[in-house]
């Protein structure tokens, strides 16, 4: 207790010093954290815009689908399976979806397209079509005769909202598959492969189109929590028939983007270790100026009779309370700064708006505010901070009495 009572009067002997030294961990957490806040902003940005608007964060097909897909491969999208997928806990919405290609074709021009039939309100949980408008209004019922078409693939058909489009493809078991739909609206997603290519019909009129009454390409899964998405398919794995189904987490239909992300993420973290190393050695740089300048200081106790085992724990105290001050400051300075720039994200200018759209991205930086990424850089702080302060208080507790005193 009495080593407690002096380091803590030792802390604000010298408030300057003090201050310094708080100052750099504070920064270092606040810059480390922040970083961290911004990149991880990005990743969920990169999932939500692409998981989260297109795929779902789980999806079941029937079984083969994925090797093959074709209209052929579609599954039945029955009551009992509907009952057994929401009966999952983790699961918030359910969305069918059924997915072809057509040629898609104007008073003027044609072109291919992806031919996507939705559930009208359903749909609103993934791709959240009606608040994607360009012109034009959203679906009002499942077997409307309308469709909604990318805004890239409006312009390059040269059509209009009120104007037909005309489908042409393949359906069910080879059947021919033709229809005359009113263009009812123009939709822009962050993705412009989407832009460039959908036409989006409701999910009756799709199925009514490929001649699949009842029958989806794919079952597409929202969840709660979007770490949840192994135990989910797990889980579902033991509910549904292996011979029946297949179900696939975002992360296996998409493993070009779990890839960019953990790439991108690797080289995060060197310009992080780079931080954490430059911060590390100002830290020792500033405790060897604080060591220094209490030579004398630290000579007088020893001559007369301070154990050495003493002035070492009384040192350490002193940086563990200078440490855990700074750690608590920058996490509390970081949290208000990602907080802003998640509520408020960075808008970027409009030269950067198709290089993002590139990557599946909206033109915005958004900030993440997941706990744990403050928590987990106070913590990986104040671990560098006790390494590169071991040496000094080492070198502190071996002074020479009478060399001390003569400084």
């Amino acid at each position: 207790m009495l080593n407690l009572r002096l380091a803590w009067r030792n802390i604000w002997r010298n408030r300057r010093r003090t201050f310094i030294t708080i100052l750099s961990i504070v920064v270092a957490v606040m810059l480390s954290a922040v970083m961290r806040a911004m990149q991880e902003g990005q990743y969920d940005d990169m999932i939500e815009n692409t998981v989260g608007t297109f795929t779902g964060f789980i999806q079941i097909h029937q079984a083969g689908y994925w090797e093959d897909q074709t209209l052929d491969n579609t599954l039945v999208f029955s009551d009992s399976l509907i009952s057994k997928l929401n009966n999952n806990d983790e699961v918030a919405h359910v969305v069918p979806r059924l997915q072809s290609f057509a040629l898609a074709a104007g008073e003027s021009q044609s072109r291919p397209a992806l031919i996507l039939g939705v559930d009208v309100s359903k749909e609103q949980h993934l791709s959240n079509a009606r608040e994607r408008l360009q012109a034009g209004a959203y679906f009002d019922s499942n077997d409307e005769k309308s469709v909604l078409v990318g805004n890239e693939m409006m312009q390059r058909l040269g059509v209009q909202p009120g104007d037909s489009l005309v489908l042409i493809g393949q359906g069910f078991r080879g059947q021919s598959a033709t229809g005359l739909y009113e263009i009812k609206g123009s939709v822009r997603f962050p993705s412009s492969e989407m832009n460039k290519n959908m036409v989006m019909l409701p999910l009756e009129t799709a199925q009514n189109l490929f001649a699949s009454h009842n029958r989806v390409t794919a079952i597409a899964l929202m969840l709660d929590d979007a770490h949840q998405v192994e135990e989910v398919v797990t889980n579902l794995k033991k509910e549904l028939s292996a011979g029946d189904y297949e179900i696939m987490g975002w992360q296996e239909l998409m493993p070009e983007l779990m890839q960019s992300i953990e790439a991108d993420r690797g080289s995060g973290l060197i310009m992080i270790f780079i931080l954490y190393m430059v911060v590390g050695f100002g830290i020792l740089g500033t405790v060897l100026m604080m060591i220094s300048e209490r030579t004398y200081e630290l000579g007088v106790m020893l001559a007369v009779g301070t154990p050495r085992v003493t002035i070492l724990s009384i040192l350490a105290i002193e940086m563990l309370v200078i440490t855990f001050i700074g750690v608590g400051v920058g996490v509390l300075i970081s949290i208000p700064i990602s907080w802003y720039f998640n509520i408020n994200p960075i808008q970027l200018p409009d030269s950067m708006t198709e290089v993002m759209e590139g990557y599946g991205m909206e033109p915005v930086i958004q900030f993440a505010t997941d706990p744990s990424i403050f928590y987990s850089q106070a913590v990986i702080v104040f671990i560098i901070t006790l390494i590169f302060t071991i040496i000094p208080l080492i070198r502190a507790s071996r002074l020479n009495p009478v060399k001390a005193l003569r400084s």
